[in-house]
């Protein structure tokens, strides 16, 4: 016979050992900086980041975007 508190002391023992045995993985997001001078992994391949200094003209549009 099924009875209500013990349902849910059963619910809340299986959530607790579910999290201390497979707790979540969370992914922290990163994006490549022109320091970097190794490979930067992505979910679809490898980059990898060449930065050189460049001269600044009075005309420049560049907005920060890569194109």
């Amino acid at each position: 016979m099924l009875s209500v508190p013990w349902l849910f002391a059963g619910s809340i023992v299986g959530l607790v050992i579910v999290s201390v045995f497979n707790p979540p993985v969370r992914q922290v997001p990163s994006v490549p900086t022109p320091n970097d001078n190794g490979v930067f992994h992505t979910k679809t391949g490898c980059i990898h980041v060449q930065a050189s200094e460049v001269q600044c003209t009075p005309n420049a549009v560049s907005l920060n975007i890569l194109k």
